[in-house]
């Protein structure tokens, strides 16, 4: 199984939270839970809308791995 490794920062105003390993999913919000529920929905949006160019990370089965930056 692959696993996409998604690092959230804390900034001034809030999370934001990015794929070290896939390029293009990005997503921010309030809370670390806020902030992850937006990468999912990034990620449901960026399979949809890449049909014909997905990288194989995102092709199989895969799991997330969250990794907090303070």
């Amino acid at each position: 199984m692959n696993t996409i490794k998604i690092k959230i920062e804390k900034t001034k105003d809030q999370y934001t939270a990015y794929a070290e390993n896939v390029e293009g999913i990005y997503g921010g919000g309030d809370t670390v839970e806020k902030v992850k529920e937006s990468i999912l929905n990034a990620i449901i949006l960026y399979k949809r809308y890449n049909k014909n160019s997905l990288p194989d990370i995102l092709k199989d089965n895969y799991a997330l791995k969250y990794v907090l930056e303070t």
